[in-house]
């Protein structure tokens, strides 16, 4: 009997070996899977070509204007002018109050898929002298792209600055709601300030209770809300027609 059980002793520690031999090498073949899954593709001239883009955007974010324009110069010259490094381009130069030549960049894209956002630039450009141009070119962006709160917080600004509120409303409205999952706060600020230039202080208390609004920005918000009826109050009526 002694012989058979150690025969089948060591038979079982053979199956178990063969079964624990094949648990080995079911795992390292997950883990080769798993490890070739992670490791990253073989790099492109694309790829290498979107991680410029992508530094350049950084920064940009940044206020690294002068290095974000030497990166485009760089990038032109490796790859050729395209839209996307032309849209970089005129951002940066107006950045750095390069309004001509950002101009003449915005216009080039005005028939391409950064149309939106070349009719954006010109509108901030234009704001500076000519509101009523501003005020359209900021129209055309948003038409379209109707879901950038950058573009609709900048149309309701620009129409809040004009005097036109119940345009403005909408406008800054929907940015605001657009901007709840950023975070961003330009909207809401342009909001509560909209509010008070037209002494609608219930909807001053009622934003302050939505947002996390300081006495300090309340105060600056109040400021510059005496000084844009200042402004409205001191500007010429418009002439009536005969």
């Amino acid at each position: 009997m002694r012989p058979r059980s150690r025969r089948l002793g060591l038979l079982a520690c053979g199956c178990a070996a063969l079964l624990l031999t094949g648990c080995v090498t079911e795992t390292r073949r997950q883990l080769d899977r798993t490890v070739a899954a992670e490791v990253p593709l073989t790099e492109t001239p694309e790829s290498r070509r979107q991680v410029h883009i992508d530094l350049i955007r950084k920064m940009l974010v940044q206020e690294q204007y002068y290095a974000a324009l030497a990166h485009i110069q760089g990038q032109v010259r490796e790859s050729g002018p395209r839209d996307e490094l032309r849209l970089l381009e005129a951002q940066t130069r107006r950045k750095l109050g390069q309004d001509a030549e950002a101009q003449a960049l915005y216009r080039e894209l005005l028939k391409t898929k950064y149309a939106a956002d070349a009719y954006h630039g010109l509108g901030l450009i234009s704001a500076k002298t000519d509101q009523r141009t501003a005020i359209w070119q900021l129209q055309q962006a948003v038409q379209r792209r109707p879901t950038d709160s950058e573009m609709r917080n900048d149309l309701g600004y620009a129409l809040m600055l004009a005097g036109r509120y119940r345009e403005a409303l909408p406008e800054l409205a929907t940015a605001v709601e657009l901007e709840s999952s950023t975070g961003s706060v330009k909207a809401r600020n342009n909001l509560i300030l909209l509010a008070l230039v037209t002494g609608d202080e219930t909807a001053v208390q009622r934003l302050m209770q939505q947002s996390d609004v300081s006495p300090e920005m309340l105060a600056r918000l109040r400021k510059q809300a005496q000084s844009l009826r200042t402004r409205s109050a001191q500007s010429p009526a418009p002439a009536r027609k005969n």
